[in-house]
């Protein structure tokens, strides 16, 4: 169980970098790279019981990062329609960049101007284990909770890197 995870953050003038515990790259990149498949429409062959699992929890994780954007069905149907597969590529992109960032020593050099792919990816991310409501839970027993736990934390450690004022908000 991952309580107390360690993360330097340091904002530079046109670059942030990021030196996290050796043990958080692997559920870091693996987790990424799980969000990256279920945007990715193009897939490895599967057998027909691993491809019908695998879009069932493609439905239901596109479902959380994407809710739809009213309770007017066609009105969330033309906007999916118009807008869907952008938003999906723009995530799917983040997430590749995300990864392709990601040291295998935990060292991750980012440029400020785009710093805002790691804070999106780390927040959807997330969605991967608990929905959009919920923030996870270092300290829990729940594997699931624990996961989605870790990437609040993360992303919360580089926002408030990035504004400090944030970080009174948080803590007092």
């Amino acid at each position: 169980m991952m309580l107390n995870p360690q993360v330097d953050v340091v904002v530079g003038e046109s670059q942030v970098l990021v030196k996290c515990d050796q043990s958080l790259v692997d559920p870091l990149r693996g987790a990424v790279a799980e969000l990256a498949s279920h945007l990715d429409y193009v897939q490895p062959k599967r057998k027909l019981m691993d491809r019908m699992r695998f879009e069932a929890a493609q439905r239901a994780l596109l479902s959380r990062l994407f809710p739809p954007v009213s309770v007017f069905g066609p009105t969330a149907q033309e906007f999916d329609a118009r807008w869907g597969d952008t938003l999906r590529q723009e995530l799917l992109g983040a997430a590749q960049r995300v990864l392709a960032s990601l040291g295998d020593d935990g060292t991750i050099r980012y440029q400020l101007a785009a710093i805002d792919d790691w804070i999106r990816v780390l927040g959807q991310t997330r969605l991967l284990w608990v929905q959009r409501s919920e923030a996870g839970d270092l300290a829990s027993e729940d594997a699931r909770l624990r996961s989605a736990g870790l990437f609040t934390w993360l992303q919360t450690e580089l926002l408030v890197a990035l504004r400090p004022e944030l970080g009174a908000a948080t803590t007092g």
